[in-house]
């Protein structure tokens, strides 16, 4: 039996998650293997402190989760240990399904797509990635990821499949985005959301979303006036109550077990409107630090906004300032964060329909060009090549007053905003950040377009 070479991409998806961050501090994984049926995987590994290289293999436990089965270290040259890992892929991918069993299992697997509920419940999201095929690459790369992911409320899939969609589709991009990130879950409890542990040290995250409502725009505006009052005022209005709701929940997130002593952030998405993250990162920008900036007659201005007023709703401006908001260390945003960004990466991962084509096209920050500092287009056809990761488009807003200031090397790769004393904002960005983009998603000669 021929073992093929796996993609490392792929091999993320589908047995990243039971790594722990602390082995890739003294270990570096060169190959990863598969056998034809995605039974059996493999690692060929160098070990940083001694030199010498090793192996481990995985397969699926009783709840389909990979874990390591059998592994060994100490050898002398890459050689050797690749013709060990070999043999011993071929030996267990001749075993029953059972002898992977691990006897530690609790409870079925993880299943977020067998029906939980009457199919008229579905949520029409949800029913688009179950049945249109141009979304099988999230479809499949959700599958490969769900089988690690804990229940800790018990309804996760009733939720997932219904009302609860988008909070949850966001939550589950975080989980995705932290994994990739090296970190753990050390939490037991339901909140927050995410009490993690990482190689640069810990982190607390609770997961909002702004969702749609009864009162308000059906659309977003087109007039241009309609359009200012819209972003600069309903928006960051909206996204007052989410966050102002995490703010003064009881008891505290920031003091439930294992998040008192790390940053604690509130990580939100926007859902109110179809689209409506596109326009997320100027709104919760000016909502949490309560500044404006824009262009008169080529100069750059600057002002503090005060109130934010949309009708008879009323907020103030400047999230970090109310009562308590120091115990924030950062609000993190992602308009990339959606659906789309699951069928990017489960195409660059190989999932899903080979039917299925994708080309992206958007705009990307381009601050550190001092000729020329404004956002310039780029595209690209999204395949093994791509170069996006979960935490690609993400927006961490530094919290100037926190009690427990959040370092930005604990997430890397994402844009982190710092406000000044006077007003003006400090970005530190990666190598590439986009604002906004469309991804047009083809099989054979049909087209649809999905908008982050």
């Amino acid at each position: 039996m021929i073992m093929t070479q796996l993609d490392r991409r792929r091999f993320e998806a589908l047995a990243g998650y039971t790594r722990h961050p602390m082995i890739t501090l003294i270990t570096k994984e060169l190959d990863w293997f598969s056998d034809p049926l995605e039974r059996v995987l493999g690692t060929l590994v160098w070990d940083r402190v001694d030199g010498d290289y090793s192996w481990a293999v995985f397969a699926r436990d009783a709840v389909k989760k990979f874990r390591a089965i059998q592994a060994n270290t100490s050898y002398s040259t890459s050689q050797e240990a690749y013709n060990a890992l070999m043999a011993a892929m071929v030996e267990n991918s001749r075993k029953p399904d059972e002898a992977f069993h691990q006897n530690d299992e609790d409870g079925p697997a993880v299943d977020f797509f067998t029906p939980a509920v009457d199919e008229a419940r579905f949520h029409p999201s949800f029913q688009i990635l179950l049945e249109d095929q141009r979304y099988s690459p999230a479809r499949e790369i959700i599958e490969a990821m769900m089988r690690y992911h804990e229940d800790v409320d018990g309804n996760f899939v009733q939720k997932f499949q219904t009302a609860g969609w988008d909070a949850l589709l966001w939550e589950l991009y975080l989980y995705a985005t932290f994994n990739e990130l090296r970190f753990i879950r050390v939490g037991t409890g339901p909140t927050p959301d995410f009490v993690l542990r990482g190689n640069e040290g810990g982190l607390a995250v609770e997961a909002t979303s702004v969702n749609p409502s009864n009162v308000g725009p059906n659309d977003v505006p087109e007039d241009s006036e309609a359009f200012k009052a819209y972003l600069e005022n309903y928006v960051p209005i909206r996204l007052s109550n989410a966050l102002r709701s995490k703010l003064n929940h009881k008891p505290p997130y920031w003091k439930q077990e294992g998040a008192e002593d790390v940053p604690f952030c509130i990580a939100v998405q926007d859902y109110h409107l179809q689209g409506s993250m596109r326009y997320l990162t100027s709104a919760a920008t000016e909502y949490v630090f309560g500044v404006r900036h824009w262009m008169d007659s080529g100069e750059h201005k600057i002002a503090r906004i005060g109130t934010h007023r949309y009708g008879k709703k009323r907020a103030q401006s400047g999230f970090f300032d109310l009562k308590g908001a120091e115990n924030v260390s950062a609000v993190i945003i992602n308009p990339q964060g959606t659906l789309t960004k699951f069928n990017r990466l489960g195409i660059a991962a190989g999932f899903g329909d080979p039917r299925v084509k994708m080309v992206r096209m958007g705009m990307k920050r381009n601050d550190t060009n001092s000729q020329a500092p404004f956002p310039t287009p780029f595209e690209e056809e999204v395949g093994p090549q791509s170069s996006e990761t979960w935490v690609e488009g993400m927006v961490v807003l530094h919290n100037p007053n926190a009690r427990i200031p959040l370092d930005p090397d604990i997430i890397p790769g994402a844009a982190h905003e710092f406000l000044q004393r006077d007003g003006s904002i400090m970005s530190l960005l990666p190598d590439f950040h986009p604002f906004v983009s469309q991804s047009i998603v083809t099989i054979e000669d049909d087209e649809k377009n999905g908008t982050d």
